[in-house]
């Protein structure tokens, strides 16, 4: 059986570890963000124009993630 993050954080289940496939899809958004900063300049950008790249870039990464997933041991 799979740990959850949910199981994880219950007491008494401190030795459980999430599987890597769980610690993959709940970094999505950090790994967008890193995606996005490794094409552009942050600090160039206007806020608008950088929360639509972001949201591209994580509907891209979702669709990458969905597709990878089912061909993943875990």
């Amino acid at each position: 059986m799979l740990n959850t993050r949910s199981f994880c954080d219950q007491e008494n289940h401190e030795h459980a570890i999430v599987p890597p496939i769980v610690d993959v899809r709940d970094n999505l958004g950090v790994l967008a963000i890193h995606v996005l900063s490794a094409k552009e300049d942050l600090a160039k950008m206007d806020y608008e124009t950088m929360i639509h790249k972001l949201y591209d870039i994580t509907c891209e990464l979702h669709t990458a993630y969905d597709r990878e997933r089912t061909r993943i041991d875990y």
